[in-house]
């Protein structure tokens, strides 16, 4: 059994230093972490990824729904943001995704959201 592979996807700094630090207490391999949805969308062309965590307000041009969108679909997707407002709802359930966390989770949530996304 292979170590699924788990890429980070967060304008925040101390948001992904969180996130990287306790997906890999939970045995996964974070694979890369970035801010941009462009540089998401590369690396998920160029490299095996089992999940993405997928903040939704990113640096650059590209948000994290549009680079939701870019990615295979086969890749699971857990948008993680604290803007869940309607227009973005509207916009999140026009696309393929595994869950929705709004922040801040628990680690119990995002130990079971991965959990169930992976497997």
């Amino acid at each position: 059994m292979h170590t699924k592979k788990v890429m980070i996807v967060e304008d925040e700094a101390i948001t992904a230093l969180f996130l990287e630090r306790n997906i890999s207490k939970l045995g996964y391999a974070v694979c890369h972490v970035t801010d941009t949805g462009e540089d998401a969308v590369s690396f998920a062309q160029n490299n095996p990824i089992d999940c993405v965590i997928m903040d939704i307000r990113l640096k650059g041009p590209m948000d994290g729904i549009d680079a939701g969108a870019s990615i295979n679909h086969s890749i699971p997707i857990i948008y993680y943001s604290a803007f869940v407002d309607k227009e973005t709802m509207n916009r999140l359930r026009a696309q393929p995704h595994h869950a929705i966390l709004e922040k801040p989770a628990s680690f119990e949530d995002i130990a079971q959201t991965i959990a169930e996304a992976v497997h």
